[in-house]
């Protein structure tokens, strides 16, 4: 598995004062698309916190279970990538925060039943959808949502990690 670290601030871990981890996946189906959320004008992968005591293949069942409401299969789950941020004063001064990325490949057929969804208010609010987009069209339509997102770390976050798991595959134009 690739790990990628950010590290601007130059931090120690004995620097750190807050650890975050999160769980995203890529799912991809058989006509090579790639499903994406989208709320509030924001795309990101399926995906969220870890829980305390939870394991990181618990996080990634239940998290796609809740954004799309489909258990998905074990088989079918492989850690492909982990990005490290490493913030000083993230989210406010005096705060050092560690953030782990854990991210999987899930290929699979998922057709999201959002009756078996438990989104959060804020998802709810802001008319949280669930999106495939293809492969090779991806790329372009994350970059071009920089114009108008109010989440641009996340949908930083999201490119690079599409970008990653993009240069395995040799089927992408």
């Amino acid at each position: 598995m690739k790990e990628i670290i950010y590290n601007y601030n130059n931090l120690n871990d004995e620097d750190i004062t807050r650890i975050v981890i999160r769980t995203k996946a890529i799912i991809e189906n058989s006509n090579n698309e790639i499903l994406l959320c989208h709320s509030n004008n924001n795309y990101h992968l399926p995906g969220g916190h870890l829980d305390e005591g939870e394991t990181l293949e618990h996080c990634l069942v239940r998290e796609i279970k809740e954004e799309t409401g489909i258990d998905i299969s074990e088989q079918k789950r492989n850690p492909f990538l982990r990005i490290t941020y490493m913030n000083k004063d993230y989210p406010s001064s005096g705060v050092n925060t560690k953030s782990i990325v854990n991210y999987y490949v899930v290929k699979e057929e998922i057709n999201p039943d959002y009756n078996y969804t438990n989104l959060t208010e804020d998802e709810k609010q802001h008319d949280f959808k669930l999106i495939y987009i293809n492969k090779n069209k991806i790329l372009e339509e994350l970059e071009k949502s920089l114009e108008t997102c109010t989440r641009k770390a996340v949908l930083y976050d999201t490119i690079e990690a599409v970008k990653e798991y993009l240069k395995k595959d040799k089927n992408v134009v």
